[in-house]
């Protein structure tokens, strides 16, 4: 059986790697907001520690311990799966347009082989847009929070 994609109409399959590129563009914005939440919960649970990463040490010690806890929190599975199951519903009219006319089991076939290639375009667009992330130990702002760290511009 050949990859998934060779299944689906070419512009089923752009418009689901337009529909990927474009909620994992909010990757960027998730990680900075969690940034800031860890550095609030940090700061609500002093002097005792929260998640291992006292408020103390922060920045010197622990901002890119900071940074990549806000990066999984940012990148969890979950957060994957909600984009594509967000990415599936939109997706479900025009592949059942496309499909119509099939068999059965031809559907299911495509109809799996959709799921599929959403996944992978998810995968690669959230992974794209971690590459735009910078962790490296510096402040930004963000929504007037100087907690946040730092987001490369799409210039870049």
């Amino acid at each position: 059986m050949g990859a998934p994609s060779s299944k689906i109409d070419p512009q089923l399959l752009e418009d689901i790697s337009t529909l990927a590129s474009d909620a994992a563009t909010s990757i960027p914005t998730n990680y900075a907001k969690e940034n800031a939440r860890i550095v609030i919960e940090m700061t609500k649970a002093s002097p005792e520690p929260y998640e291992d990463l006292l408020l103390s040490d922060y920045p010197e010690k622990n901002l890119s311990k900071i940074n990549a806890l806000a990066l999984k929190y940012a990148t969890t599975k979950e957060a994957k799966q909600q984009i594509s199951n967000d990415i599936n519903e939109k997706m479900k009219p025009k592949v059942e347009a496309k499909i119509a006319n099939l068999n059965p089991l031809a559907q299911k076939a495509v109809r799996k082989a959709v799921k599929k290639s959403i996944e992978e375009a998810v995968d690669k667009s959230v992974d794209e847009a971690i590459k735009k992330i910078d962790t490296k130990d510096k402040p930004t702002k963000y929504e007037n929070h100087t907690t946040d760290r730092s987001i490369k511009s799409e210039k870049q």
